[in-house]
């Protein structure tokens, strides 16, 4: 079944999300990019909130930088998702990071959709010894299918599958993309935005529209069972 991740920003927004139905807690920065980290202090408070309930990922930064995942990675979070570029400069980021820090935490690179992705990095960041790929979107407010179509999202997916890598979705997502991108089979599907008060990544998480995704992701799997 599809997880939901929720980004968060602080301790209290975790429990909060947590409570709420989310499966994966993401420590991430809204204001600072589509990967802004967030203090490492701040990220320790949030895996301390989690407390084990669920797994904690933390944002790395825009700019491929080993030394801030390294601090990242000594927070306690499970994940670290970094940013993944183009062509040999991507590769030669993505075998930098498995190099340094595939040892000491499960790496996830994440991938722009609208910033015409590489999916053959997909295979590299498998070599490189990450834990997971995602596909996300840089610019905020048109959604990932506003940003590629799902024939690209489903060729993302299966290539992530195919190297046995843990496959998440998210950019500016919505309750309603949920039936668009289940029968995908995505481990995950990220939201900040789409379960924040006012539908708006930078103000408050709302914890009734987290309840709302999750509902719709635990009606989604019910129907797919049912019609196995």
């Amino acid at each position: 079944m599809t997880a939901l991740l929720v980004s968060v920003t602080s301790a209290a927004e975790a429990a909060a999300a947590v409570e709420a139905g989310a499966k994966v807690i993401d420590a991430k920065d809204p204001t600072a990019g589509a990967l802004g980290a967030l203090p490492p202090d701040t990220v320790r408070a949030i895996v301390a909130a989690v407390a084990g309930r669920v797994p904690v990922s933390a944002a790395a930064g825009d700019a491929p930088d080993v030394d801030a995942a390294a601090a990242l990675a000594d927070t306690g979070a499970d994940y670290v998702k970094v940013p993944v570029g183009r062509g040999e400069a991507g590769a030669a980021a993505l075998s930098a990071f498995g190099a340094a820090l595939g040892a000491r935490t499960k790496l996830v690179a994440v991938f722009a959709a609208d910033r015409e992705p590489d999916l053959d990095l997909v295979d590299t960041a498998a070599a490189a010894g990450f834990a997971g790929v995602m596909l996300d979107t840089v610019e905020k407010g048109a959604g990932l299918l506003d940003a590629t179509d799902l024939a690209e999202v489903a060729r993302f997916v299966a290539a992530g599958h195919r190297n046995k890598l843990l496959v998440g979705l998210a950019g500016s997502l919505r309750v309603v993309d949920v039936g668009t991108l289940l029968p995908l089979q995505p481990d995950l599907v990220g939201f900040r935005g789409g379960v924040c008060v006012d539908g708006d990544r930078r103000k408050a998480l709302d914890p009734a529209r987290v309840r709302a995704v999750a509902t719709a992701i635990a009606v989604h799997a019910a129907r797919r069972l049912a019609g196995a």
